[in-house]
């Protein structure tokens, strides 16, 4: 929106107006590039969190096979509450 000096008008009252409608205007567009920028920072923070964020690989059988020291205990305590 380009204004040409001589097409405004010399009502101050009018300029006024004028000077709060683009303000307005601004303000609107501006929030809905606050809002655009928040949406991608929200998305490119999920992507990055699913992309780097920790990742389990399980193996069948692998929880038996790393517990036996805790089944030992298991049964030792059981011993024990048992006296």
């Amino acid at each position: 929106m380009k204004i040409d000096a001589h097409s405004l008008p010399d009502d101050p009252e009018q300029l006024k107006r004028m000077l709060l409608e683009l303000q307005q205007h601004m303000d609107e567009k501006l929030a809905e590039k606050d809002a655009q920028i928040h949406e991608l920072l929200q998305a490119y923070n999920a992507k990055l969190a699913k992309e780097y964020a920790k990742k389990s690989e399980k193996m069948p059988g692998a929880g038996e096979v790393f517990n036996e020291a805790e089944d030992i205990l298991d049964e030792h305590d059981k011993a024990l509450l048992a006296t």
